[in-house]
């Protein structure tokens, strides 16, 4: 049985730190930390409300029970995307090029329970796209960076059948 989430129905909100908001699907979600993080009006696409992770934030979803697999669907706002520096500088004239590669990764994911934990580097969409993660795990944090926000727009998951 897949089971889902999606946050269009949320009234927009502010996360207080460390205080768990509960949905109906079973989802305890919290801020961790003091940047913010919140239900917001959808930035693109569907109307609604989605989950906005700010810069320098740390968010944690724990599922009721164990999850086999996450789908996860969400874009990245960010004004640090490397080839846009790059063209500024190409377009400017002048003779540079990056000296290092600018950070791609705007935020970590973390999955974690059943004993391990697994961190995984976020992809970057600038549009809507979907992500599979693969279990087993009960707690999925997402911490960013100083470039981007995350906003989740949706999550299915099904979780770990045991006989």
């Amino acid at each position: 049985m897949t089971y889902q989430e999606s946050f269009e129905h949320i009234t927009p909100q502010f996360l207080a730190a460390s205080t768990a908001y509960h949905t109906d699907s079973g989802l305890s979600i919290r801020a961790k930390g003091t940047a913010w993080a919140g239900f917001h009006t959808a930035f693109k696409g569907d109307e609604g409300t989605e989950l906005v992770i700010g810069e320098h934030c740390e968010v944690e979803i724990v599922f009721l029970q164990e999850v086999e697999q996450l789908l996860v669907e969400f874009y990245v706002v960010s004004d640090q995307y490397p080839d846009d520096v790059q063209m500024l500088i190409d377009t400017e004239g002048l003779n540079y090029t990056l000296p290092l590669e600018p950070q791609r990764n705007f935020y970590w994911i973390t999955l974690s329970g059943s004993g391990f934990t697994e961190h995984l580097p976020g992809p970057v969409a600038s549009q809507p796209h979907s992500q599979l993660l693969f279990g087993p795990f009960r707690r999925l944090t997402i911490s960013t960076s100083q470039a981007g926000t995350v906003h989740i727009r949706k999550l299915a998951w099904t979780r770990t059948c045991r006989h």
